[in-house]
C-alpha cells in the first residue's frame, strides 16, 4: 500500500515538474499569443536551461504589437478630358439660343 502512495506521489511530481517546465507554452496558448509554436521551441529546446526557460516565460508574457495598417497610397493621375464619339446631346444637335433674339 506505501509503495503505491509512493509511485502515485512520484507521477504527481512528474506532471507538476512537466507543467512547470512548459509553464511558457500554456502560458502562451492561454493568452493566444500569436507566436504560441516559436514559444514551444524554445521552450522544448532550451527550457531545461534557466535561461532558455526565462527568455520563453518573458516572451510568452510580453503583449505582442498591434499591427500597423498602411492604406495603399495610389498616384492621382488627371484622365484627360474627351468629347462624345456620338452628338447624342441637345446643345451639339441644337444651335444654342441667341440672347439678341426677341431684343428690340
Amino acid at each position: 500500500m506505501l509503495t503505491a502512495f509512493i509511485a502515485l506521489g512520484t507521477l504527481a511530481g512528474m506532471a507538476f515538474s512537466l507543467a512547470l517546465l512548459f509553464l511558457p507554452t500554456l502560458l502562451a496558448k492561454y493568452r493566444n499569443h500569436p507566436n504560441t509554436l516559436p514559444i514551444f521551441l524554445v521552450n522544448l529546446f532550451f527550457g531545461w536551461t534557466f535561461v532558455g526557460w526565462v527568455v520563453a516565460l518573458v516572451w510568452a508574457c510580453t503583449r505582442p504589437a498591434a499591427p500597423v495598417l498602411y492604406a495603399p497610397v495610389y498616384p492621382i493621375v488627371m484622365a484627360p478630358r474627351h468629347s462624345p464619339a456620338v452628338a447624342n446631346s441637345a446643345a451639339v444637335i441644337l444651335p444654342l439660343p441667341s440672347p439678341y433674339r426677341g431684343a428690340r
